[in-house]
């Protein structure tokens, strides 16, 4: 079992160095596990502070508490943190406690005012989280939050308008303008499971890397690999052109637990797919739909992650090495790394981000805070 650790270099299947975890599991966990047990000089990790468990339902402790624990798990256990938010997508969500704008916004910077006032470790990253269901509430999040950024390291972009990279290169430029960025190192953006956004990203991190600092970086988290694994035994394939895009190319296994043979070989090419036959992954539970077990599952999520960073790898290969047009690469993803080195290297931001703007709003449209579940 210790082979399904992908943080541990001493792997027999494969290592990824980085991983989002939330701390809504971490706080309270006492057992070891690959997050708390990891090599901290050769693996990265951003740490969640668990919003929308706290909206949900799934934090029962009280905030003033919970803030504690978060930052205090983050600072023992992590790399990256991201600051106590109230997400606006509370403001959909029955029972949340939460039915006013302001009330997200204003314990949101109560909770980002103590975790800078509590903050310990001088070599932690802590984020800046920006919400908003539109431009209007994430401008108006914006102009309140944006002053802290003096005093932290790093941004986390959530809530519906996250993957606009017009309305938020916009936003990171007037930051600039003002000295804000100057202790910038990290970007996060919450949950997007859009592979075409991410080759987008790496775009980004290019220019801010030439023309704001060598060392920055951008990441972003995704929970397929595990969420829609085990809860719909879907995997990918591989990547697919569709729509003048790139996307996922799923599988879904099919519920009837007799549909594919289990002495056969695992039909999908991994580490561990190729070591295994189907029945090790799905050894025909009588008692669960389609005859999963949780070490099945776990396996299954396994081969997901490694699909998934594999697929994702490429496509960022390729953006880098074409140099004509007609590509794989998708038309709004050539511009819109165009349009980053325009407007973080030049003295026209403006006009670029009104030249570029269909290309760099590609993706707002498929922004969907409901990714954002954390």
């Amino acid at each position: 079992m210790a082979d399904l650790n992908f943080l541990l270099s001493t792997s027999g299947l494969f290592t990824y160095e980085a991983a989002l975890y939330s701390a809504a599991f971490g706080v309270g966990q006492l057992n070891p596990t690959m997050i708390t047990t990891r090599d901290r000089s050769t693996t990265t990790l951003v740490v969640d502070s668990g919003g929308y468990s706290l909206i949900s339902g799934g934090i029962t402790t009280p905030l003033p508490t919970y803030r504690v624990q978060v930052l205090q798990w983050q600072e023992q256990f992590g790399d990256v943190g991201i600051a106590v938010d109230i997400p606006t997508r509370s403001l959909d969500v029955r029972g949340s406690g939460y039915t006013q704008f302001y009330q997200c916004l204003d314990q949101t910077e109560k909770n980002t005012q103590y975790a800078i006032s509590s903050r310990s470790r001088s070599d932690f990253i802590l984020c800046n989280v920006m919400q908003g269901r539109n431009h209007a509430e994430a401008q108006t999040w914006f102009e309140r939050m944006s002053p802290y950024q003096r005093l932290l390291e790093g941004i986390a972009l959530a809530g519906d308008t996250k993957q606009d990279m017009w309305f938020w290169n916009k936003r990171l430029i007037q930051m600039r303008d003002a000295g804000l960025l100057d202790n910038l190192q990290w970007i996060h953006v919450l949950g997007t499971a859009q592979p075409g956004f991410g080759v987008m990203l790496t775009g980004l991190q290019k220019a801010l890397r030439r023309h704001l600092n060598p060392h920055i970086r951008i990441s972003y988290d995704s929970a397929r690999p595990f969420r829609n694994v085990q809860a719909n035994h879907i995997i990918t394939r591989g990547l697919r052109e569709i729509g003048g895009d790139i996307a996922f190319w799923p599988y879904q296994f099919s519920k009837n637990s007799s549909a594919l043979d289990r002495s056969q070989r695992f039909p999908f090419s991994s580490p561990l797919g190729d070591l295994c036959p189907y029945g090790d992954f799905n050894p025909g539970n009588p008692n669960t739909v389609g005859g999963w077990d949780t070490t099945g599952l776990m396996m299954l999520s396994n081969h997901e992650v490694y699909k998934e960073v594999q697929a994702i790898a490429e496509a960022n290969r390729l953006a880098e090495a074409e140099v004509t047009v007609g590509g794989g690469t998708p038309w709004h993803v050539v511009r819109s790394w165009e349009a980053f080195d325009l407007i973080w290297g030049t003295t026209q931001s403006d006009l670029h981000l009104r030249s570029y703007k269909k290309f760099l709003q590609h993706y707002a449209g498929v922004s969907n805070s409901k990714d954002d579940e954390r």
